[in-house]
């Protein structure tokens, strides 16, 4: 066979990805190829012209929404269909094997997200309605007669979701949106864009219109176009993230998570030990809300050991296998990410040597983690340092420290019993969700993540009707 017939060949064997417009399925001349975590290809995305992009918006911002009850009917069979449907050429079971590759997370956590995703199209409606206020009504038609009441109102027709890869459910805020009545324009991660694209088929074929959401991949020069045509927008990411989009009113950012956990005297036990591990690995340890510093009154260096030598245990020989412990990544991404944190963290003691942090997996890909570190202040600026894989920080605190150190965080996990200490943690602007005697890395669809997604949603207008 020729070389470029091998290459016909290869080009053949990936799976097309086209996009699904206000108006059906297209495939364009810009097109990506997409690599697995073994460094081979996976996919063929198309990728979306800004004006191909401005017209799909502007005819999801003519287009009407369903009614509510007909949205979440929908969407009950649109979760129903994810699951068991063949949609884009794919199973559930065969869609589970691209993403896996794609994310580099193990089998069984690929398939409990994925699965996670179609609860949460199950569940958007009665998810999102929680954010509403106990004296709001959801129409005008069921405001009080006479003195009238608030009604919860959408604060515009049209919403872009930029996603990030770091999981599956990445999906559940837009589809809050999509329950509430919004058009949705997903722009997926190019290097998980399977999900999204199944999430819209399901839609689809459950019966919504093209229009209510569309999948529009593009480059990171497409982004901007997207959120300036929407009249709202979520953009989920990194720092760089939040410091581009964090001040624009009309797009919700989320960002690091730099979440962290609080261990006070007392409290230095196996059961501790074995939260705390969960909170650092859970995940492939790639989350906003995976524990990466833990901050001890007491012996900030023995726990440090304790929990090293707790998640060497758990990695065992599972880094070989289809369930290991950390993200599966490509060679040239480990080399990144472990040189990136030699030089950054040269002043920190390695509870694991670095050299065993990364293990290459006989798939393909090199497996990252767990990584254990020490610092001696509890505002060392690595307690701000936030990597896809199970890598944690451990340093002292006292009472005299306050929650100071524990600022600039989406969880903090309070391992207390100081009600003082929960209510200072509760105060503080910075701190986003607080946990007490409970990990960081749990998480229930009825709770807010970064405030409730109804609250940047919805406004309430006062209807009064005689």
């Amino acid at each position: 066979m020729t070389p470029t017939a091998s290459g016909a060949a290869e080009e053949d064997d990936r799976l097309a990805l086209p996009l699904l417009t206000h108006r059906g399925e297209l495939t364009t001349r810009a097109r990506e190829v997409l690599y697995g975590v073994d460094g081979r290809p996976l996919a063929s995305l198309s990728l979306a012209p800004d004006l191909l992009v401005s017209q799909s918006v502007q005819a999801q911002g003519r287009a009407e929404p369903l009614p509510a009850e007909e949205r979440a009917e929908r969407l009950a069979q649109a979760s129903r269909r994810f699951l068991d449907d063949v949609l884009g050429g794919l199973s559930f079971d065969e869609h589970l094997a691209y993403v896996n590759r794609a994310s580099g997370h193990n089998a069984r956590l690929t398939e409990e997200l994925s699965r996670a995703v179609a609860v949460a199209i199950a569940e958007a409606p009665a998810r999102v309605d929680r954010a509403r206020p106990n004296g709001s009504a959801r129409s005008w038609r069921e405001a009080a007669d006479g003195a009238g009441s608030g009604v919860w109102t959408r604060r515009g027709e049209t919403l872009a979701a930029v996603l990030s890869g770091n999981a599956p459910t990445i999906q559940n805020g837009w589809l809050q949106a999509l329950a509430l009545g919004y058009r949705v324009a997903v722009r997926p991660s190019r290097r998980e864009p399977f999900t999204a694209r199944r999430v819209i088929l399901a839609l689809r074929a459950a019966g919504f219109p093209d229009t209510s959401a569309v999948y529009l991949p593009t480059t990171h020069a497409g982004v901007p176009t997207l959120l300036r045509r929407a009249d709202l927008g979520f953009a989920y990411g990194g720092a760089d993230v939040a410091a581009r989009y964090g001040s624009t009113a009309t797009v919700k950012v989320g960002g690091p998570g730099r979440s962290k956990t609080l261990v006070t005297r007392g409290h230095l036990t196996p059961a501790t030990l074995d939260a705390v591990a969960n909170s650092v690995a859970a995940l492939s340890g790639a989350a906003c809300v995976n524990t990466t510093a833990v901050l001890v009154e007491g012996d900030h260096r023995r726990f440090a050991r304790d929990l090293a030598d707790v998640l060497r245990g758990r990695a065992g020989e599972r880094q070989t296998t289809r369930q290991h412990l950390g993200p599966r990544v490509t060679r040239e991404s480990a080399d990144e990410l472990l040189g990136h944190l030699e030089r950054s963290a040269s002043h920190a003691i390695a509870e694991i040597p670095l050299k065993e942090v990364a293990t290459a997996h006989p798939d393909g890909g090199v497996v990252l983690g767990p990584a254990v570190f020490t610092v001696e202040d509890p505002r060392d600026r690595l307690l701000g340092t936030e990597l896809p894989f199970p890598c944690v920080f451990v340093a002292p605190w006292t009472a005299a420290d306050g929650v100071g150190p524990l600022h600039d965080s989406l969880v903090v996990n309070a391992i207390t019993e100081d009600a003082d200490l929960v209510g200072a943690l509760l105060r503080a602007p910075s701190v986003g969700n607080v946990h007490v005697n409970v990990e960081t890395v749990h998480s229930d669809g009825n709770l807010p993540h970064e405030d409730y997604i109804g609250d940047f949603l919805m406004r309430n207008k006062a209807v009064v009707s005689l």
